[in-house]
C-alpha cells in the first residue's frame, strides 16, 4: 500500500508546486522564521531581559522552548494544510478528480498519497526551519552572550522539534481533506482549515503560562495522544470518503 501511495505522492507533488502561490509558502516560512529569531535574539541578547536570562539560564530555555514551539512546530503545518486543502477540491477544479477515482487504487491507497503529498513538503520545510533557527540562535548567542551557547536546544528539544511536526501536520491534514472532499471551491477550504491551525499554535505556549517546561513524561504523552488521533482521524476520512458521492457533486 505504501509504495503506491508513495507514486501517488510524488507525482502530485510535482504537479502542486506549479501553483506560485503553493511555491511561496516555504518561502514566506523561512522567512518569518529568520525574522522571528532576530527578533527574539536582540530582545533576549541586547535588552534588559539580557540579564534575566543570563543570570536564569532555566528561564531562557523555557522561553526558547515556547518560540521554537510556534516557529519549528506549528509555523511549517502551513504548508501542508495548504497542499492538503487543495487536494480534493483542486481535483474537482481540475476536472482531474474522475480519471483519478478510476484508477485500481484502494480508498486507503488513494488517501494516503493525498496525505503523504501534503505531509513530505511540510517536513522538509519544518527540519530546515529546525536548523535554521537552531544555528542562528546559537550564533548570535556566540557573539553577544557566550554563556548561554547551547543552553538551548536541550535533548528534549530537539526531541519534541522532530517529533512533533508530522504529528501535528498529520492530524491537520486529516482534518483537511475531509474538509476538502466536502467543499465546492479551494478558498473554502483554505478559510475552514484555519480553524485547524490557528488553536493548535496556543499549544507549545501551555507550559509557558504555567512556568513550567516541557518533560520527557509530558513529551512521551503528547506523542502518544497525537498518535492515537492521527491514527483516529485517518481512519475517519477514510470510513467517510466515499468515491460515487464525490463525483455526483461534480
Amino acid at each position: 500500500m505504501l509504495r503506491k501511495a508513495w507514486t501517488i505522492a510524488r507525482t502530485e507533488i510535482r504537479m502542486v508546486f506549479k501553483s506560485r502561490q503553493v511555491r511561496s509558502i516555504p518561502a514566506i516560512v523561512i522567512i518569518m522564521s529568520v525574522c522571528f529569531t532576530l527578533i527574539t535574539g536582540w530582545l533576549l541578547f541586547a535588552t534588559p531581559f539580557f540579564s534575566l536570562a543570563i543570570s536564569e539560564p532555566l528561564l531562557y530555555n523555557l522561553m526558547m522552548a515556547s518560540i521554537m514551539g510556534l516557529v519549528i512546530v506549528m509555523l511549517p503545518v502551513m504548508l501542508p494544510v495548504m497542499i492538503a486543502a487543495d487536494s480534493i477540491v483542486g481535483e474537482k477544479e481540475r476536472h482531474t478528480l474522475v480519471p483519478l477515482l478510476a484508477t485500481p487504487l484502494t480508498d486507503a491507497e488513494l488517501l494516503l498519497g493525498k496525505c503523504l503529498t501534503a505531509l513530505v513538503p511540510g517536513l522538509a520545510v519544518a527540519y530546515a526551519n529546525l536548523i535554521l533557527t537552531v544555528g542562528l540562535m546559537n550564533a548570535m548567542a556566540l557573539i553577544l552572550a557566550p554563556a548561554l551557547l547551547w543552553v538551548w536546544p536541550t535533548l528534549l528539544d530537539i526531541v519534541q522539534a522532530l517529533c512533533m511536526p508530522p504529528l501535528f501536520a498529520m492530524l491537520a491534514v486529516g482534518f483537511t481533506v475531509m474538509i476538502s472532499g466536502r467543499v465546492s471551491r479551494v478558498y473554502e477550504a483554505y478559510q475552514l482549515s484555519a480553524f485547524i491551525i490557528l488553536p493548535a499554535m496556543l499549544i507549545p505556549y501551555i507550559s509557558l503560562f504555567q512556568g513550567v517546561g516541557v518533560d520527557w513524561l509530558l513529551l512521551g504523552l503528547a506523542i502518544a495522544i497525537l498518535g492515537v488521533a492521527d491514527y483516529g482521524v485517518f481512519r475517519l476520512s477514510l470510513n467517510l470518503f466515499n468515491r460515487d458521492q464525490l463525483v455526483t457533486r461534480l
